[in-house]
């Protein structure tokens, strides 16, 4: 890559050590350069730790403040220098192909929406989770937690991302794209719901209806539509059952020398199971509608998960994930404005 990427080196819940060693591993597999954003100091001695020093592969680019987890979205406004506004500069200005940050979420969408700007024709940016489904694949969950409270419009500018989404990244030609409800009928739902299935139904993608909770990781569908709210009780209930069973199994197989015995036959298997269902493997998800690849991490991410969340950000900058789904999302409302003049 001629540009480097950016990574919030203050982010997350083991900033900045996990962090800076998830950025030095990911420079030295790919050769490429990774400017760590944060407070000098804290990112030297984490580097040291690590067995680093600065080089041209790894950079420190200096930023006095930190924006907590804890902390409320407010802190954008007097926090000016924090790591997340001076990642999304770099990103905006072009020093930085792609911007990575584990910290607080709320903050990094707000801060690049402000300073990076959104897509012709969206209003809020979202975020698609990738959840596995039997048999192989992957459901694209949007929104997945960007946007607690959604209008109708914005499950629209949701389903026309999240299609593009699915071409460009996953490669799915004709993505099937539902709406998460309490049922399959069309009268289920929220009235907030049943107003968006009228819209969906007349845009061009590949609108299927309803699909109930169960239907997620089944294969019936490609994207699943909710607001962030509901996206994100989703993403994190799945993630606690994953654990739970992972847990489970542990705790059953060290009860006896033949559950161990068998447990080893079984070993491929389970580490194709935990492959799946470990959010390190896929290290962090884009944030779609935004001017600039920005690419949120998970707030507890280590340094396997922020190596593959620099992953994610390289392939979104090679792919040109951002110009792509800009001309298509053009596409589909010039497509929808001739179907519209000729009814």
């Amino acid at each position: 890559m001629s540009l480097p990427l950016a990574v919030d080196g203050m982010g997350g819940d083991h900033a900045p050590h996990e962090i800076v060693r998830g950025a030095l591993e990911y420079a030295r597999d790919t050769g490429n350069r990774v400017l760590v954003v944060g407070r000098p100091d804290e990112l030297e001695a984490a580097l040291a730790r690590c067995g680093g020093r600065p080089s041209d592969r790894l950079e420190i680019v200096p930023a006095s403040q930190v924006i907590e987890m804890g902390e409320k979205i407010t802190s954008i406004r007097t926090k000016r220098d924090s790591s997340i506004h001076v990642g999304a500069r770099l990103l905006r200005d072009g020093r930085a192909a792609g911007f990575v940050s584990a910290g607080h979420t709320g903050a990094m969408m707000a801060v690049c929406k402000v300073i990076c700007g959104l897509l012709e024709g969206v209003d809020r940016p979202a975020l698609p989770a990738p959840l596995p489904q039997r048999g192989g694949g992957y459901a694209i969950l949007l929104d997945a937690g960007a946007n607690l409270d959604c209008r109708p419009e914005h499950f629209r500018q949701f389903a026309v991302m999240g299609h593009h989404y699915a071409r460009r990244v996953f490669g799915i030609e004709r993505p099937r794209v539902a709406l998460l409800s309490v049922g399959e009928e069309d009268t289920k739902g929220t009235e907030v719901l049943r107003k968006v299935q009228h819209i969906l139904k007349a845009t061009k993608i590949n609108f299927i209806g309803n699909v109930e909770g169960n239907s997620i990781f089944s294969r019936r569908t490609d994207v699943v539509l909710c607001d962030g709210f509901v996206g994100n009780v989703v993403l994190k209930v799945s993630e606690g059952i994953a654990e739970s069973i992972v847990n489970e199994l542990r705790d059953e197989i060290a009860r006896g020398p033949l559950r161990r015995l068998g447990a080893l036959a079984l070993k491929p298997v389970f580490r194709v199971l935990m492959r799946k269902l470990d959010y390190a493997e896929y290290g962090g998800v884009p944030l779609l509608g935004l001017n600039g690849v920005a690419v949120v991490a998970h707030g507890r991410s280590r340094a396997k998960a922020i190596r593959n969340a620099l992953k994610v950000a390289e392939t979104a900058a090679r792919l040109e994930m951002v110009q792509k789904i800009a001309a298509d999302i053009e596409a589909l409302h010039e497509a929808e404005q001739r179907l519209g003049a000729t009814a």
